[in-house]
């Protein structure tokens, strides 16, 4: 009887626990549906901090990251967004075999992704695994009917061809992209020249490396290998006027100085007349400007990019009025009439300043400076064939101004120094800038800029010397001089005499760019498409793209679209020569994106080398490491291909000309011709936070 008692008890104490664990079935199945959930959310944060650790310029803390999330997640959404931001950090960092096997993993998730194709063919590219890589670029073109994807993977498929089937296979796949898709002109032109000169071709290739800088005169790369093809094919003077040219862009790469001079020999006449300055017999203001009672202004004459005036040995000069000489210790030295040119000039040997009428007859030797000024008010007076042996970068072409002109005594020579009304420089700046546009309320709008910030940085301590208040370099604002101006952009200066922009009391900064690509840096939307969540896939992917059709400032005619979306092809030697000048970095191994803008602008860069490693930081550094100051904006992703150990070429897809603040010149003129815009509507579209005001 115990025993029957004992196994009865023991039944109804399982039975209890089994009823128990019953009723709390329900509650942990619960908690194991909440588990998976709360894991979720956590890995998309981390997901999210990922992206903003590679925004806020620590890539590798983000790859990292992105690591974790596909290692953890269970979400295709979410594993296959951070498997994608993941090959694009890992391919910028020359990372291709690791990419390729996370691609791999991708293909298998997403099995009809473009992006996943086409990644596994660059970095297949990159790997040297050409077969590979163009099957790679064939299967994406299957995978899409974007006509910009579809002309990136036939640009990328033509550049494993050419080490599959030969130049010749891979011109034929370049021409399919160079008739049809006018965003990659530049380059595909460039690429079509380098397998030209690869078999031979060169007169060929001559002709597709100029086209590459007819789309695009900015392409320093093409430059340089026009340069070479020019000096290969015996074509000295060419040679010599783009040798010339380079080191013009770069003065400080020896090997273009070098080659300039070299080939200097090959030259008959004059060297000034063989290269690209203006030059002018007579002044284009025969009558007198009008004198404004406005503000006047002390300009720099030739200065170079810091905005320092360069030292000039010899100038002539043709007033168009009856002139003075003063010296400025001695006073009133000679008279001259108009329509006669004279001669300054520093006589070294003597170190003496000589000055040379209309018969050659020296008219007055002089170690002080000496002033030129017209009898009548508002003469203006052409300088001819300035002779500036030690300036590089600066346009050195003829220059016709108003008022007085200074020749400032400096050590072996003197800088040139115009007085003018500050009026006076309105028109034909607004006239270079309006870049051959002859539209009313286009005008009128870039002369209120215009005359704004010239207000604005004449009164500004912006150069060490305080002989002069504004440079005509684009250190403050570039001026050619007043011929540069036409009827339109005078009229549009004399309708808006007075008018500024001015934010409360003060006149506004009145910045301006060429073309912003869409949206400026004050938010102003010019039809653009607007830039996804950043993240480094997203932003990669939006360079891809073309400009919409909507754009304002692209223009009808495509072909010249590079100022809005360019794409540059850079040899890493060039990179490396300008970086070790300075920091010896040795053999580029990768060029590392760090810091980016809320708008996608790169703040900074990480350059590593054999050597050692270098950061630049700042839109201006940026753009002299990388295209001796020719790269159109710091809105650009950047890919290395690879043969070897090391970086072949960098692909530089951008968007934009310029940092995007103030006036968008390419879209002032699209709102005035698409829209009907008035000047003032112009005006406050690009700054809404100015008003127009006139003078009193």
């Amino acid at each position: 009887m115990p025993i029957i008692i004992a196994k009865f008890v023991s039944m109804l104490s399982n039975f209890l626990r089994l009823r128990s664990l019953i009723l709390l079935l329900p509650g942990l199945a619960l908690l194991c549906s909440a588990s998976p959930a709360k894991a979720e959310e956590d890995l998309a944060k981390i997901y999210s901090d990922a992206s903003a650790q590679w925004m806020d310029g620590r890539p590798e803390d983000a790859a990292e990251a992105f690591k974790y999330v596909i290692y953890r997640s269970s979400d295709q959404v979410l594993n296959a967004a951070a498997l994608r931001d993941l090959a694009v950090l890992l391919a910028e960092a020359g990372k291709n075999g690791e990419a390729l096997a996370y691609l791999m993993k991708g293909e298998i998730l997403s099995p009809g992704d473009f992006y996943i194709h086409f990644e596994k063919g660059w970095n297949l590219l990159s790997l040297e695994k050409y077969q590979d890589a163009r099957a790679a670029f064939e299967k994406a073109l299957t995978l899409t009917a974007d006509q910009d994807l579809a002309n990136q993977a036939r640009f990328s498929m033509a550049m494993a061809e050419a080490e599959l089937g030969g130049p010749a296979a891979a011109i034929e796949d370049l021409r399919s992209v160079y008739t049809r898709y006018p965003y990659l002109l530049s380059p595909t032109a460039q690429l079509i020249s380098e397998n030209l000169v690869r078999i031979k071709k060169r007169p060929h290739a001559v002709n597709f490396i100029k086209e590459a800088l007819t789309y695009d005169q900015r392409n320093i790369q093409a430059e340089i290998d026009l340069a070479r093809i020019y000096e290969d094919s015996d074509f000295n003077v060419p040679a010599w006027q783009t040798y010339y040219t380079l080191s013009d862009l770069d003065p400080e790469e020896n090997f273009f100085v070098k080659k300039e001079k070299k080939l200097r020999k090959y030259v008959k006449g004059k060297l000034d007349n063989m290269l690209y300055w203006s030059r002018m017999a007579w002044p284009a203001h025969k009558d007198p400007l009008p004198v404004d009672s406005g503000p006047r202004t002390k300009v720099g004459l030739y200065s170079a990019k810091n905005g320092v005036p360069s030292l000039v040995k010899s100038f002539s000069f043709i007033a168009a009025t009856d002139f003075d000489l003063v010296d400025t210790r001695l006073g009133n030295i000679s008279s001259g009439r108009s329509g006669m040119q004279w001669t300054v000039t520093y006589n070294e040997m003597n170190r003496i300043y000589e000055i040379r009428d209309s018969m050659g007859s020296t008219a007055h030797t002089t170690t002080n400076s000496v002033r030129i000024v017209p009898k009548v008010p508002g003469g203006a007076i052409l300088i001819k064939n300035p002779q500036l042996p030690e300036a590089r970068g600066v346009n050195r072409g003829d220059k016709e101004v108003s008022g007085e002109l200074l020749a400032l005594v400096r050590e072996k020579g003197f800088w040139l120094i115009n007085e003018t009304p500050l009026e006076n420089l309105v028109s034909p700046i607004t006239a270079k800038l309006a870049d051959g546009s002859r539209l009313p309320e286009n005008l009128k709008a870039l002369a209120v800029t215009v005359r704004t910030r010239l207000g604005r940085l004449s009164k500004l301590i912006s150069h060490e010397s305080r002989e002069y208040h504004l440079c005509d370099s684009s250190h403050c604002m570039p001026f050619a001089g007043l011929q540069t101006e036409n009827g339109p952009s005078a009229a549009a200066a004399a309708q808006t005499k007075g008018e500024t922009l001015t934010a409360g009391a003060g006149q506004a900064p009145a910045n301006f760019h060429r073309a912003c690509g869409g949206f400026t840096a004050n938010g102003a939307d010019d039809g653009g498409r607007p830039l996804p969540h950043m993240t480094p896939f997203s932003f990669y992917s939006h360079t891809l793209l073309g400009p919409p059709e909507r754009l304002l400032c692209l223009a009808e005619d495509k072909t010249t679209a590079s100022d809005v979306y360019w794409t540059l092809l850079l040899d890493p030697h060039w990179i490396e020569s300008r970086l070790n000048r300075t920091k010896k970095i040795g053999y580029i191994r990768a060029i590392i994106p760090l810091a980016r803008s809320a708008a996608g602008r790169l703040k900074s860069i990480r350059v590593d080398g054999t050597a050692g490693s270098v950061v630049i930081q700042g839109e201006e550094p940026i753009a002299a490491a990388l295209g001796a100051g020719a790269l159109r904006s710091t809105l650009f992703s950047i890919r290395p291909i690879f043969k070897g150990r090391n970086p072949k070429l960098f692909i530089l897809r951008g968007i934009g000309t310029g940092d995007g603040d103030g006036l968008c010149l390419l879209g002032a003129r699209g709102m005035a011709k698409a829209r009907g815009s008035k000047y003032r509507d112009i005006l406050k579209h690009y700054f809404p936070l100015y008003k127009v005001s006139k003078a009193r």
